[in-house]
């Protein structure tokens, strides 16, 4: 079923669920107001498909619109971003975190970034690692008979064509490599994280004593460089770095 667009999800009772009895009774729950019970059901879900080693990103949306429905952002933004995670190019995903992220306090600017970065990442994040893969193998079997018609070819312009080919194809070859491996790692290295405490004050060392620097209200997204004890070293949107406390976040 097709994903609800920002705009219109708040008021749409609808799920794009898989037609299994859990899914079912999340999507009647909701349908029904009974937004809680669609939370317990969805959450429980999860965790069995994670107990079995699957992941579905719709869960994670559904669920993500749930807590949206009972006010829970940080919830909502939570599931939104691990929605994400495993389905980047989701635009109807990203849509929602741009709308909850409208109604948590914090509102931190961006940091200029590289205008090569920015595009990278942009295309990386249009699919899947899995889906990356699949279009390096598909260009590596292209190369391969690029190659093999330069080399045998008898006639001069098909070598050419051979030739150019090969080379274009070589260069998508390397990049959607690079693409799948950043993707894949982004979830087997989870570096980001959701404020879910009220306030979280970040400060300049890891220690209570130490002076405070800023604080970050439930909701905002913080990457994570560090670790040390209970303590993680956090980056926000912004470029502004400092110590917070574990229990403050939680993983995306």
């Amino acid at each position: 079923m097709k994903h609800i667009v920002a705009l219109i999800f708040i008021i749409l009772p609808i799920f794009g669920l898989n037609a299994e009895t859990a899914s079912e009774q999340a999507a009647k729950a909701y349908q029904d107001g009974n937004f809680r019970k669609a939370i317990e059901v969805l959450e429980t879900e999860i965790k069995a498909q994670k107990e079995q080693g699957k992941v579905s990103p719709e869960l994670f949306y559904n669920l993500g619109n749930a807590y949206f429905r009972v006010n829970e952002v940080p919830q909502a933004l939570l599931n939104y971003e691990r929605s994400l995670l495993y389905n980047p190019g989701d635009r109807d995903v990203r849509h929602n975190i741009e709308y909850a992220q409208t109604k948590i306090e914090d509102k931190i600017l961006t940091a200029d970034n590289f205008f090569l970065q920015m595009w990278f990442d942009g295309v990386q994040n249009q699919t899947t690692a899995n889906n990356w893969a699949k279009w390096a193998i598909t260009f590596f079997v292209i190369f391969v008979a690029a190659l093999f018609l330069f080399f045998f070819s008898p006639k001069l312009n098909l070598k050419k064509a051979g030739f150019y080919a090969a080379i274009v194809c070589l260069v998508v070859v390397i990049f959607t490599n690079i693409f799948a491996y950043r993707q894949k790692n982004k979830i087997e290295n989870r570096n980001t994280a959701i404020v879910m405490a009220g306030s979280a004050p970040v400060i300049s060392a890891p220690n209570t004593t130490s002076k405070e620097l800023f604080i970050l209200h439930a909701g905002t997204k913080v990457v994570i460089n560090k670790i040390d004890g209970g303590w993680y070293e956090i980056e926000i949107a912004n470029g502004s770095i400092g110590w917070v406390q574990k229990e403050k976040l939680e993983i995306i």
